[in-house]
């Protein structure tokens, strides 16, 4: 494979395979639907903006929940450390 011989490591080489591949079924398609380049470049960004967005809200959501987790946390450590007159035996 001519990967090899640029030095990259086998991930790198096959992300870079599966885009090559891609693009080149992509292409394949459009000459044989007679789709256009830019419809196809259109269709290629609103992928890319739908992807990212989707990324985006899967980060925030994360950031959400962990934020939630941590202030739950504090707020059972301040009640379990507070000095409660029920706590204390006679």
């Amino acid at each position: 494979m001519i990967f090899s011989l640029l030095n990259i490591r086998k991930k790198t080489a096959a992300a870079l395979s599966g885009i090559a591949i891609a693009a080149a079924t992509l292409w394949g398609l459009a000459l044989w639907q007679d789709i256009s380049v830019q419809e196809l470049l259109r269709m290629a960004l609103a992928t890319l903006l739908l992807v990212g967005g989707i990324a985006v809200c899967a980060i925030l959501l994360i950031a959400v929940i962990k934020l939630f987790t941590y202030l739950l946390r504090r707020l059972i450590d301040r009640n379990s450390n507070s000095d409660h007159p029920d706590s204390h035996a006679p």
